[in-house]
Parts: C-alpha cells; sequence; structure tokens
C-alpha cells in the first residue's frame, strides 16, 4: 500500500497538468470575451455606416430617376485607375498560352481503323495516313495491386567457419511485413501531400487494395522517425552548426490540446525542425550551441535570439510590414507616412548595394554610412505615437538591420524561413498539432528529412529509400 508522500508524488503530474490547462482555459475566456466586445463595438459601427449609406443611395437614385431621358445618353464608365490596379481573371491580353507537350518517350503505339465505313457501311481499305493522338495515363487499377513476396532465405552450413549462415534478402526491411515502397508512398501521403490518416486509409484501399489501420499508419510514421533519427536528423543538426549563413523562424503547435511551438533552422539545403513546449531563448541556444561566432543568423525581431553568439540580420519584411500597418490606421500623423516612405527607399538602396559584387573595404564604408542613418531615425524626437512605436523597433534591432552589408550572400529578410515554416502550418490546420510527444518528435524528424531532400532538389522516393535502409541497417 502506497504511503501519503507516495500518491502525492503520483498525483503531481496531473496536479500540474489541470492546473496548465485550467489557465489555459481562463485566458482563451478573457480573450474570447474581449473579442465579442470589440465585435460588438465594431457591428455597432458598421450598422451605423449602412445605415447612412443606404439613405446616400436612396438619394442617388432619385437623383438618376430625374436625370433620365435628359440629352446625355447613358453611358458605362469604367475608372482608369481600377483598369490599372485590378487584374481581370482568366487569361490576360498578349498571354501566350501554354499547353501540355506530347512526352519524350512512347511506350506503345494502337493503330486504329475500320473495316467499313460507318454511314454506308462499304467495305474499307487500309491507309497509310494518320490523324496522332498522344494520351498519357496512369497503369490500370488492376495493376497497381499490392505485390505479396515470400522470400525463403536458405540456411547455409559454411564449412571453413563451422557455422551456419542466413541471406538476407535485399530491399527489405527486417520483420517488417510491409515493404520499403509501401512505407515511403505513406511518408509521402502525410509529409508532401498532407493527407489526414482517414483519408490515408481509403486513398491505399482504393488504390493498391491495401487493409490498413490509422493506428497501423502511426506505428509506420513512429518507425521511420526511428530510422532516420539515427542518422539523418543528426546529420542536419551538425550541417545547420556548420553553416556559415542559417535561417530560424517559429510559429505554435500544440501538443496534447497545450500549446507548444514548432521551431525551423535552415540552409539553402536543409532545415531542422523541432518541436518544443515553450518559445523561450533557451532553444535557440541550444541548438545553435556549436555555431561559430563569425556565423550569420538571419531572423525576425523576435527577442529570443538577441542574445545569441553570432552575427544577425534582421528581417526588412517584418519592419516594413509593420510600418505599413500602421500607416493603414485611422488617423494615422504624417510622421508615421514620412518615416514609412524613408523606410521602404533605404531598403531599396540596401537591395541595390548587397546586389553588387562583394568588396569588404567599400562595404564598411558603406555600412558606416548607413548606421549614422539609422541612428539619425532613431534619435529623432517624434511626437506621434505611431512613429514612436516603429521608431523603438528600429531601435531594438539597430544595427542588425544592416549586417548584410559586411558579409556576401546575406539576404536582407527571412523569407526563405518563413516559407519552410509554411508547409508546417498547413498541415497543423489539417491535424490540429501532435496528440502526444513521440507524436510531436515523429513529426519533426521525418518532415525535418523529407524537406530538406526536396530543398536539394534530389529524387524523393529513391533518397528516402536509401536512407531508410541505412538505418535500419543495424536492425537487420
Amino acid at each position: 500500500m502506497m504511503t501519503a508522500p507516495e500518491e502525492l508524488a503520483k498525483l503531481r503530474p496531473e496536479l500540474r497538468y489541470l492546473r496548465i490547462r485550467v489557465q489555459t482555459q481562463d485566458r482563451a475566456r478573457l480573450t474570447q470575451k474581449s473579442k465579442a466586445d470589440r465585435l460588438e463595438k465594431e457591428n455597432k459601427e458598421l450598422r451605423d455606416q449602412v445605415k447612412k449609406l443606404k439613405e446616400e443611395l436612396d438619394k442617388i437614385k432619385k437623383q438618376r430617376d430625374t436625370y433620365k431621358g435628359m440629352i446625355f445618353k447613358a453611358k458605362v464608365v469604367t475608372s482608369s485607375l481600377e483598369d490599372k490596379t485590378e487584374r481581370r481573371l482568366g487569361g490576360q491580353l498578349g498571354h501566350i498560352g501554354v499547353g501540355r507537350k506530347v512526352p519524350a518517350r512512347i511506350d506503345k503505339q494502337i493503330r486504329v481503323f475500320l473495316n467499313s465505313c460507318p454511314h454506308c457501311s462499304t467495305p474499307l481499305k487500309r491507309s497509310d495516313t494518320f490523324e496522332t493522338h498522344t494520351v498519357e495515363d496512369i497503369p490500370n487499377f488492376e495493376v497497381t495491386k499490392t505485390v505479396v513476396t515470400k522470400y525463403k532465405s536458405e540456411r547455409q552450413w559454411c564449412s571453413n567457419c563451422h557455422k551456419e549462415v542466413v541471406g538476407k534478402p535485399t530491399q527489405v526491411i527486417s520483420h517488417s511485413k510491409l515493404g520499403l515502397n509501401l512505407i515511403i508512398q505513406i511518408l509521402i501521403f502525410k509529409y508532401v501531400c498532407r493527407m489526414s490518416l482517414e483519408v490515408m486509409v481509403s486513398t491505399l484501399f482504393q488504390t493498391y487494395g491495401v487493409k490498413i489501420t490509422e493506428g497501423g499508419i502511426i506505428d509506420i510514421l513512429k518507425r521511420t522517425k526511428r530510422w532516420l533519427g539515427q542518422i539523418e536528423y543528426g546529420r542536419l543538426l551538425a550541417s545547420i552548426r556548420s553553416s556559415p549563413i542559417k535561417h530560424a523562424d517559429e510559429t505554435g503547435w500544440r501538443i496534447k490540446g497545450i500549446n507548444g511551438w514548432l521551431w525551423a533552422f535552415l540552409t539553402k539545403t536543409e532545415v531542422y525542425y523541432t518541436i518544443e513546449e515553450t518559445r523561450g531563448k533557451g532553444v535557440a541556444e541550444r541548438i545553435l550551441s556549436a555555431s561559430s561566432k563569425d556565423d550569420v543568423l538571419v531572423r525576425d525581431d523576435y527577442g529570443g535570439y538577441k542574445n545569441l553568439k553570432l552575427n544577425q540580420q534582421s528581417c526588412w519584411a517584418h519592419l516594413l510590414r509593420k510600418s505599413k500597418e500602421e500607416t493603414l490606421q485611422k488617423g494615422c500623423s504624417k510622421q508615421m507616412g514620412v518615416l514609412h516612405s524613408n523606410l521602404k527607399q533605404l531598403y531599396q538602396k540596401l537591395e541595390i548595394e548587397i546586389s553588387k559584387p562583394f568588396n569588404l573595404e567599400k562595404r564598411i564604408q558603406i555600412h558606416q554610412y548607413y548606421a549614422d542613418y539609422l541612428k539619425e531615425i532613431t534619435s529623432t524626437k517624434f511626437k506621434a505615437k505611431d512613429a514612436q512605436r516603429i521608431q523603438t523597433r528600429i531601435t531594438n534591432q539597430g544595427n542588425n538591420l544592416i549586417t548584410a552589408l559586411l558579409h556576401d550572400g546575406i539576404p536582407l529578410t527571412n523569407n526563405a524561413a518563413e516559407r519552410s515554416i509554411r508547409p508546417a502550418v498547413v498541415i497543423r490546420k489539417i491535424s490540429g498539432g501532435s496528440r502526444s510527444d513521440i507524436g510531436a518528435e515523429t513529426f519533426a524528424v521525418n518532415f525535418s528529412v523529407i524537406q530538406s531532400i526536396r530543398m536539394r532538389d534530389q529524387p524523393l522516393i529513391p533518397t528516402l529509400q536509401t536512407m531508410i535502409l541505412k538505418g535500419t541497417a543495424g536492425e537487420n
């Protein structure tokens, strides 16, 4: 029988989990309440606007009826501004159409002819002139049924070693009742086609006649995580750390219904995902711990990267987006409008500078010039609150906005990381996140490897075959 301290220790994790859930629900309730109040206020304003617009519309209709029949003919006027800014649906004027090209490989040819005229039934002679029509299609569904193979490995005796030896079949995973191609197809359905488990079960049965449950698919994904994680996942992390240029970004990811974070660290040829419970700076410090102090990290203005011991380039896209949002607010100040215009011009000038051939001495001079320009912006005493908010952002980032001038090949934006996060966000919207810590780890490992293969433009299926067989080598 357990003692009271033992029972208390056993219940402590459940108490922590319930406490987190209560806090989460309270925050969600407060958020929904404030959102409801705000929407009610906006709804009232919209009703007033609709009422005014209806009154103006009635007034305009009366004027229209008054002027009907006058000497000016009715004429549909289209705004020239709309013609210039709005893109019409469908093909555009001057657009050159692109059709599907005839494949270079022809697998078979079928000659079609008639024995008699379809109109009068007169017998017809064969001809040497043709009308050609090339069709590209998938094999008949009856052909794509699974191939069940029974391997009979002979137990043989070596007269020299005096040992029994048994041969192992190639391209086969030991102790697995499913073949390598089927496993890779499941990975593609999950991480490339972004299918849900239910849709995957149905598709595998309808297409290949394979009967497999959702639990069976989850088990396969966990096993591939083990195979790929033994070698390839660690290689990706080492490559990220050793790269002189790297990007980082993060987004929300729920684990067991509790908010967590998916982090993405990438270079031009690989991406490393990890799912953590926190968005704290410790995650970035751990992942990038072995990076050189001369490396450059391209990131947004999140403070978790601020104290990392390596060079940093802040994302201009985030700064310009926030600046533009301020200009679109009702009652935007003139100071904010001028500041936004100056920031856009500064970004365009920086783009021109980093596109030129790299010359360190010249770049140092240019860097000093733009550092003085940023200092002038941050030292200006703005009276408008909106301009002050953007000024604070620039002050916090400082010369990290122009680090790209001192290094070759550094972009001014973190768009690469944003693009690497987007596929994960789409999968998150479909799945809702992960149901367990193991599921989160499985997604991070498998998705990292598959996305890295695609970033390198490597053939996905043969590359995955090689990686999985290497990962299972110790299990055969």
